[in-house]
C-alpha cells in the first residue's frame, strides 16, 4: 500500500510544482521580454513522479496556461481519490483482522 501512497504524494507535488510554473507565467505576462517556462513531468523509480520547470522561447498564451489550470486540477483530484481509496482499502483490511 506504501507504494500507492508514495505515487500519489509524488504526483501531488509534480502537480503543485506544475501549478507554481502555470501561475508564474500567468503573473508575468505582461512583463516585457517574458518568455514563459513549461512543466516537464519525469518519471522516478521504484513509483513516483517529479516535475520542474523547463524555459521556452515563446510568449505567455493564456489559452495553454488555462489549459494547464484545468490539467493541474484534475490531476490532484485523481491523487487525492488515489489516497481516499487506499485509506479505506486499509480501514477495511483492519476492520476484517479485528
Amino acid at each position: 500500500m506504501s507504494g500507492i501512497t508514495n505515487a500519489a504524494n509524488s504526483a501531488l507535488q509534480a502537480f503543485s510544482t506544475s501549478q507554481q510554473v502555470t501561475a508564474n507565467n500567468i503573473a508575468n505576462m505582461n512583463t516585457d521580454g517574458f518568455k514563459s517556462s513549461r512543466t516537464v513531468f519525469q518519471e522516478v523509480s521504484p513509483s513516483g513522479v517529479i516535475a520542474s520547470a523547463a524555459k521556452t522561447e515563446d510568449a505567455v498564451d493564456i489559452s495553454r496556461e488555462a489549459t494547464a489550470l484545468i490539467s493541474n486540477t484534475q490531476g490532484f483530484k485523481a491523487n487525492l481519490k488515489t489516497l481516499q481509496a487506499s485509506d479505506e482499502m486499509i480501514r477495511d483490511l483492519f476492520s476484517i483482522k479485528a
